[in-house]
């Protein structure tokens, strides 16, 4: 199968496009196999380590299916067009402990193929393919290695890493801001409420990535910025459980 032949067939408008996500799934993913050349599911190569609708115990005896697994490389959702990806993944991190954690999760709703990143002490990195993206060497190939070589996408960065540099910083933080006159406790305070709106946005409860986007507008003025961390934090603060009184701010 060429890419476009499978895009005339699954794209927007196709010959296949129309089916829902039980009759689509399984056919979508063969042909995709077909376009990457690639083993499909009972294949001799794989036997019973890569296969259609593995099941797997969610949450103590309910039952769930994984629509594709392949050992050691990756579990794989398909939904119909316009499904919720998003819940597509949360669905597959359900199933992900009973099936031995495999390193990358797969969502695909046929018009995109989002490939999720779970290897251990590693932060989590997603890589998107559209459908139209598949006629270009380079899509196909990051496809294929989820076949071929899985391994080759662990993020290089460890957590470790990103945990000493962001130690560092913060560090260096409070060093400039107590060298600038502020006191010990008010730079404390100030950076414990920093580190609590990283941790809200990654949790989803300061939506739209708001602080990262505040403290990254180089547009803003000092007096600005510091008006906005001081709404922002006085915002956040019923969330706070272990934070007292009303927010101590100095200047940005």
């Amino acid at each position: 199968m060429t890419p476009a032949q499978f895009i005339a067939k699954w794209g927007p408008g196709g010959s296949s496009a129309h089916l829902n996500e039980e009759q689509g799934a399984q056919s979508h993913f063969l042909d995709l196999c077909e376009l990457l050349q690639v083993p499909k599911p009972g294949s001799p190569e794989a036997a019973d380590e890569y296969l259609f609708e593995r099941r797997s115990l969610v949450l103590g005896e309910a039952r769930g299916y994984a629509d594709v697994f392949y050992r050691n490389h990756f579990a794989w959702e398909n939904k119909a067009p316009g499904k919720n990806l998003d819940a597509a993944l949360r669905q597959l991190q359900q199933y992900s402990l009973a099936l031995a954690n495999p390193p990358l999760l797969v969502v695909c709703d046929r018009l995109t193929i989002r490939v999720h990143t779970q290897f251990n002490g590693h932060p989590s990195e997603t890589h998107t393919v559209r459908i139209d993206q598949l006629d270009q060497a380079a899509s196909c190939e990051l496809l294929r290695r989820l076949w071929l070589a899985p391994e080759s996408f662990r993020p290089r960065q460890t957590n470790r890493d990103i945990t000493e540099e962001a130690a560092h910083s913060f560090a260096l933080l409070a060093e400039q801001l107590r060298r600038r006159g502020h006191h010990a406790d008010v730079v404390a305070h100030f950076l414990t409420q920093c580190l609590f709106c990283f941790f809200a946005e990654d949790v989803g409860l300061l939506p739209a990535r708001m602080f990262e986007r505040l403290v990254n507008n180089r547009q803003l003025t000092s007096e600005r910025l510091t008006q906005g961390l001081a709404s922002l934090f006085a915002t956040i603060q019923p969330l706070r459980a272990v934070a007292g009184g009303a927010a101590q701010l100095p200047r940005a």
